[in-house]
C-alpha cells in the first residue's frame, strides 16, 4: 500500500514547521482508521491539517490527539491531561525514536503516524493539510472541495505567500535577535496584513465566496494574534482590530462552531508564555487580553 512520501520526513525542522507547500506529492491511497495526527494546540502549523479534518468531518478517519502545552528543551511532552493515546509515550522525541531508533534532533508537530506501520510518514503541515483536502475528501462526511481543480494553483500560490510574509513572518518578528531584523520583518508582516484586507474588501473568502485550503492557511495566524502574537511577539504595528475587513472576516470563521472548537486560548497562552524563556524568562502567563469573541 502507498501512503505518505517517507521523505517528506525531516525530524531536524526548527521548531515551527517552515514547510514548503509547492512541491507535494499526495498519497495514492487514503486508509480510514490506519493513521493518527499528532499535533499541538498551540502551534499555528499543526492547526492546519486539524482545521482540515474537522470541517470536512475525517475524525471517524483519522484520529488526533494534542501534546501537553508546555514544551521544553527536549522537546514536546504528553501528561495526564495530553497522553499519548497511541503508543502510550511520555516524550515527543521518544515517539521519533519508535520510528527510527537513530533519530536525534528536534522533534517537531504536526506528526502523521502509520499505526500499522508503527512509523513516521509525514510531518509537513503543509502536505498534510493539502493531502487531506484532496485524497482524503472520498472519506469525508462533509465533502467540500477545498482545492477545487480550476484554481488548484492560485491556491497554491497563495498558500505559498501566507506562508512567507504572515504565517512565518509572524516568528521571524517574535523570534527576532536585533532591532533591525525585527523592524525589516514587521515591514513585511503587516504590509502583508494591509494586502489581506484590501483584498477582503472586495470578497468573503480569499478566493471568493467559498472557503478554499487557503482560508484554512490563514486563519491560524489570526486566531493568535490578539491573544499572543500582539504582546508576546512585539507584533503591535497596528492591532488586529484595525484591519477591519480581516478582522471582520476572522470574526466570521469563528461564528462557525466546526473552526472555533479546534482553538484553546489558554492552551496557547500557556504554551507560548511558559516555553519561550528567551522571550519570557520569568514564565508569567498574562491574565489577559480579553478575547470578545
Amino acid at each position: 500500500m502507498a501512503v505518505l512520501d517517507k521523505g517528506i520526513w525531516h525530524p531536524n525542522k526548527e521548531e515551527y514547521d517552515l514547510s514548503s507547500v509547492d512541491n507535494f506529492q499526495p498519497a495514492e491511497i487514503a486508509e480510514a482508521n490506519r493513521f493518527h495526527l499528532y499535533m499541538s494546540l498551540a502551534c499555528p502549523f499543526a492547526h492546519r491539517p486539524y482545521l482540515v479534518i474537522n470541517y470536512l468531518g475525517l475524525q471517524d478517519a483519522i484520529t488526533i490527539s494534542s501534546v501537553a502545552s508546555e514544551r521544553f528543551e527536549e522537546g514536546w511532552l504528553f501528561d495526564a491531561e495530553y497522553p499519548d493515546p497511541i503508543n502510550g509515550l511520555n516524550s515527543f522525541v521518544a515517539l521519533h525514536q519508535k520510528a527510527n531508533p537513530r533519530y536525534s534532533g528536534k522533534a517537531t508537530v504536526p506528526v502523521l503516524w502509520d499505526k500499522q506501520e508503527q512509523t513516521i510518514v509525514c510531518n509537513d503541515s503543509a502536505s498534510l493539510a493539502m493531502d487531506f483536502a484532496t485524497n482524503w475528501l472520498p472519506l469525508a462526511k462533509n465533502q467540500v472541495e477545498l482545492v477545487p481543480a480550476a484554481i488548484k494553483n492560485d491556491i497554491i500560490e497563495m498558500n505559498s505567500w501566507l506562508h512567507n510574509n504572515v504565517n512565518r513572518k509572524v516568528y521571524h518578528v517574535g523570534f527576532a535577535l536585533d532591532q533591525t531584523s525585527y523592524d525589516a520583518a514587521s515591514e513585511i508582516l503587516f504590509d502583508a496584513l494591509d494586502q489581506l484586507d484590501r483584498r477582503l474588501a472586495k470578497s468573503r473568502y480569499l478566493h471568493g465566496d467559498s472557503i478554499t485550503l487557503s482560508d484554512l492557511f490563514l486563519l491560524p495566524t489570526l486566531v493568535r494574534f490578539e491573544a499572543v502574537y500582539e504582546m508576546h511577539f512585539k507584533a503591535n504595528k497596528k492591532p488586529l482590530t484595525a484591519f477591519e475587513n480581516l478582522y471582520q472576516y476572522m470574526l466570521d470563521f469563528m461564528a462557525m462552531p466546526v473552526f472555533r472548537e479546534t482553538i484553546d486560548i489558554d492552551y496557547m497562552k500557556r504554551h507560548y508564555y511558559i516555553s519561550h524563556n528567551h522571550i519570557n524568562p520569568m514564565g508569567i502567563v498574562p491574565a489577559g487580553p480579553e478575547i470578545s469573541w
